[in-house]
């Protein structure tokens, strides 16, 4: 290392999920100080139970291979590269092209933070320059807080400061040539990395149909959404049939797609519909420029809290009894409830890889209230089968429909599956493109055939519990079966709190041991003189007792450091949970000091998807989370629809 050739700069240019040119920040600084060296690393060993399902890995194949093109039409080539350790592919890189800098765009999960600060400090160490770029957020978490420093906890407050903060502007034109730094590292082509396997593959096919990835493809996307969808977006966006979201998700969410172009061509939509006077297009792009905003706030949450990759913001799910019966988590998964629209959207899962963002909030909430499905597991099957599978968006959405967020659905809150698809599939075309037993069904069945008369299933060719299920529970039931669960989560909560009490001899204030924790933002340290501008923060937790009280009753979080959390968190047989509690602090500082780790884990029953048996760690791991939007109305740009005919084939 002490050997390097001093001169023009060779920078390793680390790509990740910014597979795109255009305003790429960490590209741009590299070109603009020499020549690049462009690379991918896969690491399957380090992705472990987070490795990416079918579709996702189909998705990144298609948009590596444009990166190449890209990349190879101004004078570079991206290096693919297979290992079991990206710090040590990184390093040979270094080595053989004798680069004196590596750059990369930002990620704001615990997971990704603990990584990239561990190989930085590592890098730094062995005398390596390493600058990092915002190329993911309108905004650094970081650089938004209230009057008095603190995170903010509700989308809101956060949402205005956004929109008050001055946006840097993103650059149109991408680097019109690259110096390649050469050097032989052992690369690997597309194939080789083992993205899709044979058996994937004519399942794969299909997808092609449906989608274009890759960066250029993406301005095309967003070009159709915002010159001819987007003025109707407030009125069909809860459709769940037809284009009637963005189909920008993918694209973002593998950095395709820059979230600024996106923000501002909307933003520039609204101003210009706010002068013309048309009221259901500013409502559209402000609507629209909202679901933008919630995709920043799930950045900020996991920024900002990174427990909640494993807890909720609010405690109160801590002491829930959940309903561990592998026969209802196998039921919802195959879409085999009796309930005809959550049926038909997790089949549509199944067979496409995405469902409209308002069933993604339908069929989670159904698994989580009627249920009593642990959302964990609900939310590691999406992350298998999602095409846009995103951790911090799926945190938000699990979070939030849960009741686990301060301005989240209640917990209390169980909305009726048959009422819901009156609403939103009135004809019932949805559900009959999804469950053909049901096709000749007559509308005014179509969402509750277990109230049809005998002639009229027989009619249609509909045999309850037998080509098609009979509802697995009743509705009042379930309502009475989470009143109970709701009852019992309390008690649980006020024994742990009257032993923990016992255990220090004392009497603490309920408002301020489950309250909020703070976590300070502003006036951070100074950094390393070696440090860029750009380069990542960390939060800060305030040890300070809570002056504000909680923004709802009995759904309170303690801010408090427990050896271990209380055993009223009752799973059964069919899964190994922990219940340690860890300290609420950051993930990239604990990376250096302590980690936020367990080592215990939990297993969820077989999948009907290869991945089965899926352990999930908490150890440098995070559980994934499926996302979902508030109470449909923010589609995170929400994810595309495959086409009619995809989804007749499929």
């Amino acid at each position: 290392m002490k050997n390097m050739k001093i001169g023009m700069s060779r920078t390793i240019v680390w790509f990740r999920r910014d597979l795109r040119i255009e305003d790429n920040p960490a590209l741009a600084a590299a070109a603009r100080d020499g020549s690049v060296f462009p690379v991918f690393i896969w690491c399957p060993k380090e992705e472990r139970e987070f490795y990416p399902g079918r579709v996702s890995r189909w998705w990144l194949k298609q948009s590596l291979a444009h990166l190449d093109q890209s990349l190879k039409s101004l004078g570079a080539r991206l290096e693919l590269i297979k290992t079991d350790s990206t710090l040590a592919a990184l390093l040979e890189c270094v080595n053989v092209v004798q680069a004196t800098k590596v750059v990369f765009n930002h990620l704001y999960d615990p997971v990704s933070l603990v990584r990239d600060h561990n190989i930085k400090v590592k890098l730094m160490e062995l005398g390596i320059s390493v600058q990092s770029y915002n190329g993911d957020l309108l905004y650094e978490p970081w650089d938004i807080y209230d009057e008095s420093g603190h995170a903010f906890t509700t989308f809101d407050p956060f949402w205005n400061r956004c929109l008050q903060m001055p946006m840097k502007a993103y650059s149109l034109i991408p680097p019109c040539q690259l110096i390649l730094a050469e050097g032989k590292v052992e690369k690997h082509s597309i194939e080789q990395l083992g993205l899709e396997d044979e058996l994937e593959k004519s399942s794969n096919a299909l997808l092609g149909r449906a989608w274009s990835p890759g960066w250029s493809k993406s301005d095309k996307a967003l070009t159709e959404f915002v010159e001819k969808h987007l003025v109707h977006y407030s009125r069909n966006r809860i459709n769940l049939g037809g284009n009637s979201t963005s189909l920008l998700s993918p694209y973002i969410h593998f950095g395709e797609l820059s979230v600024r172009k996106v923000f501002q061509l909307a933003r520039t939509k609204q101003i210009l519909w706010t002068n013309e006077g048309n009221i259901d297009g500013v409502e559209s792009a402000t609507l629209f420029l909202r679901a933008i905003g919630f995709r920043e706030y799930s950045r900020y949450l996991c920024f900002s809290f990174p427990f909640t990759v494993e807890r909720p913001l609010l405690g109160n799910l801590t002491f829930f009894p959940w309903d561990t019966d592998p026969y209802n988590f196998k039921a919802w998964r195959q879409g085999r409830t009796g309930y005809p629209l959550v049926d038909a959207g997790m089949r549509e899962l199944w067979a496409t890889g995405w469902i409209h963002n308002k069933m993604r909030v339908i069929v989670s909430s159904f698994a989580v209230k009627m249920l009593l499905i642990p959302w964990k597991w609900g939310m590691k099957y999406f992350w298998d089968t999602l095409l846009d599978a995103d951790l911090e968006c799926d945190i938000l959405g699990w979070q939030y429909i849960s009741g686990s967020l301060p301005d989240g659905h209640k917990l209390e809150r169980l909305d009726d599956p048959e009422i819901q698809g009156t609403k939103y599939d009135p004809e019932g075309e949805y559900v009959r493109q999804w469950l053909p037993e049901l096709v000749r069904l007559p509308t005014e069945w179509i969402h509750h055939p277990w109230n049809a008369p005998i002639t009229v299933l027989r009619a249609s060719g509909v045999e309850l519990g037998q080509n098609y299920p009979k509802p697995i529970i009743d509705i009042d039931l379930a309502r009475e079966q989470l009143t109970e669960a709701i009852f019992k989560m309390w008690e649980n909560e006020a024994a742990a709190k009257a032993s923990s009490s016992k255990d220090k001899h004392e009497v603490t204030d309920d408002s301020e041991k489950f309250s909020i924790p703070k976590v300070f933002l502003k006036d951070k340290a100074p950094r390393a003189a070696a440090s860029s501008s750009n380069d990542q923060k960390v939060p800060t937790i305030q040890n300070l007792k809570s002056d504000d009280p909680p923004n709802r009753k009995r759904l309170k979080y303690t801010a408090e450091v427990k050896e271990k959390r209380d055993d009223s968190c009752n799973f059964s047989k069919h899964t190994e949970v922990s219940c340690i509690d860890q300290e609420v602090c950051s993930t990239a500082e604990s990376s250096s000091k302590r980690q936020c780790s367990s080592t215990f884990s939990f297993s969820v029953p077989q999948q009907c998807s290869s991945s089965s048996n899926i352990k999930l760690s908490c150890q440098e791991q995070i559980e994934m989370e499926q996302s979902s939007s508030k109470d449909g109305e923010n589609d995170y740009v929400s994810r595309g629809e495959n086409e009619k005919e995809i989804k007749r084939e499929s």
